[in-house]
């Protein structure tokens, strides 16, 4: 079966993957300072981040104008593949998923599939590599887009802000729980929650402890895990190091969270996100 890909740029693909798996990928946009911008590739993250830091504005994100989703909707049907699948960022995060199936509708072209995936950023992009994978394989849409659904289910990510100022800019905490939490060294364990929120799941006094409260809920089945980072890499690599000596039968990876969801948590933030359900086989 011929299956072409949509996504967005949260999703975090490298240029090169998208250009080997013609991969179609529309921009998130965002507002920063009196500027619109497009949400930059993985390798221009940094250019963003420190204009983040540097500044006492906060950056509002927006989904990409109607015309240019109707534009690549086009184009991921031109070559008349069998179905084409869009995985956009959770429709609790933005508005692009709304927008996406109205796209569908204009177009009235039903092999266009518009899968609501509840999540973004490095979850995102783990969605669409399985999907690359099951396109190989001799399934109905039907049983792609059931596979893809489960491995969202058996997926999860918990971040750890370093401070808690970008939660307070991004309107997310209140300025008077962000000081007090800072100056208890609170850490909250920030979570894509099962309806595709951004949401608080658990507390913790010091990052050590934060990080021993998250790797509590790895379950011993873990197929896959990724290592999330914001910005700044050092205590990222450490639990990175440590991560692979634990489990060196699984792929273990380092990653830079997007601007969309990073922003919200901060510069420093290090995160962890694993899953259960890797098959495709059965």
């Amino acid at each position: 079966m011929k299956i072409n890909i949509v996504t967005d740029t949260t999703a975090t693909l490298p240029l090169e993957f998208i250009d080997q798996e013609n991969i179609n990928v529309f921009p998130i946009y965002y507002t920063f300072e009196g500027q619109e911008y497009k949400e930059p590739d993985p390798t221009q993250y940094d250019v963003f981040y420190e204009k983040l830091v540097a500044s006492k504005n906060f950056p509002t994100t927006s989904q990409p104008p109607f015309g240019l989703l109707i534009e690549i909707f086009k184009k991921a049907l031109e070559d008349d593949p069998d179905a084409v699948i869009v995985m956009p960022i959770s429709e609790k995060l933005s508005g692009t998923y709304d927008s996406c199936l109205l796209a569908k509708d204009m177009i009235g072209d039903d092999r266009i599939h518009i899968i609501n995936v509840k999540t973004t950023t490095l979850n995102l992009k783990r969605m669409v590599e399985y999907l690359v994978e099951l396109r190989k394989l001799d399934l109905s849409i039907d049983e792609i887009i059931d596979r893809l659904y489960l491995h969202r289910k058996y997926q999860e990510v918990y971040f750890i802000p370093e401070t808690l100022e970008y939660l307070k800019r991004g309107g997310r905490l209140s300025k008077v729980s962000a000081t007090v939490g800072d100056v208890l060294s609170i850490k909250p364990i920030i979570s894509v929650l099962d309806d595709g929120s951004l949401g608080l799941v658990e507390k913790a006094r010091g990052y050590n402890k934060a990080i021993a409260k998250i790797l509590s809920f790895v379950p011993e089945d873990v197929k896959y895990m990724t290592i999330a980072y914001v910005y700044k890499k050092e205590k990222a690599y450490k639990l990175y190091e440590e991560m692979k000596n634990k489990y060196p039968n699984i792929n273990v990876r380092i990653e830079e969270v997007s601007p969309a969801i990073g922003s919200h948590i901060g510069p420093g933030t290090v995160g962890l996100l694993f899953g259960t359900y890797l098959n495709l086989n059965e």
